[in-house]
């Protein structure tokens, strides 16, 4: 599940920057690479004429998880990347 997320565009390039934390619950599924234990995924995906998702790390808890988002924002900011709010699901036209 999303807990948080922040998106970035660049003023003069045609890219945006999302950087995701999920929140997830203990499970003992074989998904390789990802602990078994409770935390936080960060990931970062960027959008332009493609789309590349990285993770970022793995933490046991939000602040953690929270400081890794806020270091990758302030590197992206200075890039001239500049925050923008994140868009809502569509809703379906009436």
């Amino acid at each position: 599940m999303i807990s948080h997320e922040q998106v970035f565009r660049h003023p003069t390039q045609a890219s945006e920057v999302r950087l995701t934390v999920f929140e997830r619950g203990a499970d003992t599924s074989p998904v390789e690479g990802l602990p078994d234990e409770a935390g936080f995924l960060v990931t970062e995906t960027w959008r332009g004429t493609s789309k590349v998702v990285k993770t970022l790390g793995f933490f046991a808890t939000r602040a953690d998880a929270d400081a890794c988002l806020r270091r990758r924002g302030d590197a992206l900011t200075r890039q001239l990347f500049r925050p923008q709010s994140p868009q809502s699901p569509q809703s379906p036209a009436a």
